[in-house]
């Protein structure tokens, strides 16, 4: 489990409802999305902003198990 309460890599990425990372407001932001409707330049755009920290692995974990979904349905 991770820092924010997210659990596995990649496509087994996965996290419980009280988990810390759904206070983050990009969770917030697409948690409320259908993944269909998720603009995926846009996403890209943030995971490359992100930095390759401790910090922020949980956040970008999340987020590029968003991207693959998104990438999925495209």
């Amino acid at each position: 489990m991770d820092a924010l309460g997210g659990n596995g890599n990649g496509l087994a990425w996965f996290a419980a409802d009280a988990s810390a990372i759904t206070n983050h407001p990009f969770y917030q932001e697409y948690s409320q999305q259908q993944i269909k409707d998720i603009d995926a330049a846009q996403l890209k755009g943030r995971l490359g902003l992100s930095y390759g920290s401790t910090e922020s692995a949980p956040i970008v974990n999340y987020l590029a198990w968003v991207l693959d979904k998104v990438l999925a349905v495209a």
